[in-house]
């Protein structure tokens, strides 16, 4: 009997590793994501052999044969901001590079939903969990590292965890933007901060301008240069800045904690008809990756440019995928950190001398 071509029989793996040139086991290393144990020039050869036999691995039966689902769940904090978005995007392009579907949910800065996403996940039958914590104080996450399950966060610690963590440290950065808003002679150095106490990340950078703020201004009180703001709300961050130009005398500066607070005190300070940096300056994070990605330099076109503090949440989330794929493959290795770097820009946001010499 003649045959169609709909039914034409569906590649093996016996089929890709003859046409490779290769065995079975190679075949199969690189379709579980094993790819360590294969040299780039035979990872290469089996890719682009999968690739031209059109070869699809059935997912039953590969999770019957390992007892893997080959998911991940994601839980992220906030997925709304650039910097969530950038963080999944990490992680879902290492995940399939390894063979891993992500799935990939939002906590909206809420702790009990976190904790109810992590359980329905885990229902789900997901194999590990990448943590991007809305708080820092998880305890239920930290009973289902030691019940076993596989955790990997990113960005935020938890306390009392001992988990495989991709996160980037940010004391040398905010040093660097806070002394040079100091030797560029602005009056004063202020942090627009969203609530900070539960989230490692801001209450990091919240340390590090305090302990700044005393050496390069002087400060005697630095928690009176901290201003707790809501960038969703555009009235909270407007009367922060009110209040900041109605108690210093000469131009501030503002050191925002991430880019929804940038933004939001770059409008506050348009809507004002203010000018930067004659009038206020401005400084903070830089988390779009996926605006540089498409070659656009983002800062570089709000007003005459914004100075920022440069992270990498897309590295992040690579790396904690990353950190995931390996702990799957290796159970019983040590945890490991791994710390992204930061740079800072600088730009005419904060350039005041230059300003005042010109």
């Amino acid at each position: 009997m003649a045959t169609t071509g709909n039914s034409r029989r569906r590649p093996t793996i016996s089929d890709i590793a003859k046409a490779a040139h290769v065995s079975k086991t190679t075949v199969s290393r690189f379709i579980n994501g094993r790819t360590d144990e294969l040299s780039p020039d035979l990872a290469a050869r089996v890719e682009a052999t999968i690739r031209e036999l059109d070869y699809h691995p059935s997912a039953v039966a590969r999770s019957l044969r390992s007892h893997r689902s080959y998911t991940v769940g994601v839980l992220v904090a906030n997925i709304a901001t650039p910097f969530g978005t950038s963080i999944v995007s990490g992680v879902s392009e290492r995940l399939r590079e390894a063979g891993y579907t992500a799935i990939v949910v939002a906590a909206d800065d809420s702790a009990q939903r976190q904790g109810e996403l992590a359980d329905t996940l885990l229902r789900h039958q997901v194999d590990g969990l990448i943590v991007n914590s809305a708080t820092d104080k998880d305890h239920d996450l930290v009973r289902l590292g030691d019940r076993g399950v596989p955790v990997v966060l990113v960005d935020r610690a938890v306390e009392g965890a001992d988990f495989d963590i991709a996160l980037s440290t940010y004391d040398a950065s905010m040093r660097a933007l806070v002394e040079h808003l100091a030797e560029q002679g602005f009056a004063r150095a202020a942090l627009f901060t969203e609530p900070f106490v539960e989230v490692g990340p801001r209450r990091d950078r919240h340390e590090a301008f305090c302990a700044v703020d005393c050496g390069a201004f002087g400060s005697p009180d630095p928690e009176a240069d901290v201003f707790v703001v809501n960038p969703w709300e555009h009235e909270t961050v407007d009367a922060a800045l009110d209040e900041l130009l109605a108690t210093t005398d000469g131009p501030p500066a503002i050191v925002a904690t991430n880019t929804l607070t940038l933004i939001g005190a770059f409008n506050a300070i348009q809507r004002r008809g203010l000018s930067m940096p004659q009038d206020v300056g401005l400084c903070g994070p830089d988390d779009w990756g996926w605006a540089h990605r498409m070659g656009w330099d983002w800062p570089e076109s709000l007003g005459p440019g914004v100075t920022t503090m440069v992270t990498r949440p897309y590295s992040m989330g690579f790396a904690a995928a990353d950190l995931m794929v390996t702990r799957l493959a290796q159970p019983e290795r040590a945890h490991e950190t791994r710390d992204i770097p930061t740079d800072v820009v600088f730009r005419a946001s904060t350039l005041l001398g230059r300003a005042q010499a010109s």
